[in-house]
């Protein structure tokens, strides 16, 4: 159902939808700031992983105790600095790790890590208020485990446009036919305002790979980098990278176990989206924003005046998104004022799927998180995972950061925000480090713990890619000074086990090397637990909450 929304104000109409969830705040990093962090991955080594967009570092951060190990610096491989007219919006950007880092233990058969990075600044033009380009490179490294550094960096394509505006830049990897693929989502170069409001807007022209999602292979198949059955040819016949088009600002990408590919993208003075993106579908920008609803007609996007939404919608077959935060009757900046911080849009920035049955209520929800106000939304979708049926913003994550990249620990109970250095987009003001009053816990990383009533937790799902066994035992449950754990034949040996309190901290581990064994549990007080199974292998064999009466 499509939601029109009467705005009033910002605050107002994301207040409406409050649920009261409890988390405890934490800062991870409180004695140094990243610059600043872009893409935030639970790592197959149980630490975070983290871009830096204007350092150009790829780091480790230990969640616990907010140590940082560089993994690699590439700041060498762009050809400009700090003091260039404008910088590119982003700069080292998104981070995707090859699946095999976490089903394959201790070495991976294929130890590859993908990054997107601008590396070439092609210049301004001569007044200098105009536009500025760049080139943007992904690229993909070994990574070598005993030592965590990257090598053999592998060029997949190197002749992407960029710009100080709209770069997107998010790397995700999902099974398309049960076959792994890496997607990558390119903005539409800001095209059509502030500076750049006399470049050419390309997300309509199929063939250019601007406003974009574009597919490639984790590894070149017949020497190309190009799936053959992506979905369009160039003029000279070529496959393209093409997997999607009519995009403005897709910062936020990700595959659900569905299989379904949810997209986040800001849009201009409302409707910032959610998509479902499907193979050679169209999405609309600059033509509609938002549904097919009518209310740009007679305004202008992308400085191109819409004469009417639904006739675009229909001559471009566009497919519209399953939400939008927020649609209102009448976006124009003459109803909306002249402030766009003060437009009813989030500039969402990344999204992910919470498919944890730990937190009531949460197990199948879209997580979304905004730049302005610094929200985290969090969508309920439909057991179909096709429509959003129920929608809230946690109190906890409101209004203490300017949240750029999300990621959610394998226990479903702690949920980690990157925030911004910078207080404002590099859009409009172009510069360096965006200006204004740095915002609240710049350079930080927050973490939520959930500390509420906690549901048994699931054992139908991937938890970092590594397949959990549903035929494992566990009892009694509830128990008060032993529990009995029965496993089955033909696991790696040994097994390590560890049991955690609702808070994430480790109070019990051990190992065996028989399928069926005892844990002792005597000293632990009365309580909800977790107890988590790994084999040899380092792979989820089993999470389960235990109560100790």
């Amino acid at each position: 159902m499509k939601i029109i929304l009467l705005f009033i104000s910002i605050t107002l109409s994301l207040g409406a939808f409050c649920q009261n969830e409890p988390f405890n705040v934490r800062v991870v990093n409180p004695g140094y700031q990243l610059n600043s962090a872009w893409e935030l991955t639970w790592g197959p080594d149980d630490s975070l992983w983290v871009t830096e967009n204007t350092a150009y570092k790829v780091s480790r951060i230990d969640p616990v105790t907010g140590g940082k190990t560089q993994i690699i610096d590439i700041s060498s491989k762009r050809d400009f600095t700090t003091g260039v007219t404008k910088w590119p919006q982003g700069g080292l950007m998104g981070m995707a790790l090859h699946p095999t880092l976490y089903s394959e233990w201790p070495n991976a058969s294929k130890p590859y890590v993908y990054l997107a990075y601008v590396y070439h600044f092609v210049g301004c033009d001569a007044s200098g208020n105009g536009p500025c380009r760049f080139k943007t490179k992904i690229v993909r490294y070994n990574y070598n485990r005993s030592n965590h550094t990257f090598s053999n960096e592998q060029i997949i394509i190197d002749t992407l446009n960029g710009s100080n505006d709209h770069n997107s830049g998010r790397l995700t990897i999902g099974n398309i036919s049960g076959t792994p693929y890496l997607f990558y989502t390119i903005g539409d170069m800001g095209a059509g305002q502030f500076n750049n409001v006399n470049r050419t807007n390309n997300a309509q022209t199929r063939d250019t790979l601007e406003g974009k999602i574009l597919r490639f292979n984790l590894e070149q198949v017949g020497g190309s980098w190009i799936p053959t059955d992506n979905p369009y040819t160039d003029a000279k016949g070529r496959t393209t990278a093409v997997w999607s088009w009519g995009h403005r600002n897709a910062q936020g990408i990700v595959f659900g176990s569905n299989g379904k590919l949810y997209q986040s993208e800001q849009q201009d003075m409302s409707d910032d989206e959610i998509n479902i993106i499907d193979s050679s579908r169209n999405y609309g920008w600059p033509k509609v924003s938002g549904y097919c609803d009518g209310n740009y007609d007679g305004l202008k996007l992308a400085n191109q005046t819409v004469v009417s939404e639904v006739a675009n919608c229909n001559s471009l077959n566009a497919k519209e998104p399953i939400y939008t935060l927020f649609t209102v009757a009448n976006p124009s900046p003459g109803s909306l004022g002249g402030n766009y911080l003060q437009w009813p849009t989030v500039a969402c920035s990344s999204i992910d799927v919470y498919e944890h049955n730990v937190i009531p209520g949460w197990n199948r929800s879209l997580l979304v998180t905004s730049l302005k106000a610094g929200r985290v939304f969090r969508l309920k979708l439909d057991s179909a995972g096709t429509s959003v049926v129920d929608t809230s913003t946690i109190p906890a994550m409101r209004g203490i950061g300017r949240y750029r990249d999300l990621c959610i620990a394998p226990d479903g109970l702690r949920i980690y925000v990157a925030c911004d250095i910078s207080g404002q987009t590099s859009g409009p003001t172009g510069s360096f480090n965006g200006g204004g009053t740095p915002p609240a816990n710049a350079g930080r990383i927050l973490e939520f713990t959930y500390t509420g009533s906690v549901l048994a937790l699931d054992t139908n799902h991937y938890v970092n890619n590594r397949t959990e066994n549903l035929e494992i035992e566990i009892y009694p449950n509830p128990a008060s000074k032993i529990f009995y754990v029965k496993g089955i034949k033909n696991t790696a040996k040994p097994l390590h086990y560890f049991v955690y309190d609702v808070a994430g901290k480790l109070l019990i581990e051990g190992k065996s090397n028989q399928n069926d064994f005892s844990v002792n549990i005597e000293k632990l007080t009365k309580g909800v637990y977790v107890f988590k199974l790994f084999n040899a292998f380092n792979m989820n064999l089993s999470t389960k909450k235990i109560i100790v009466q």
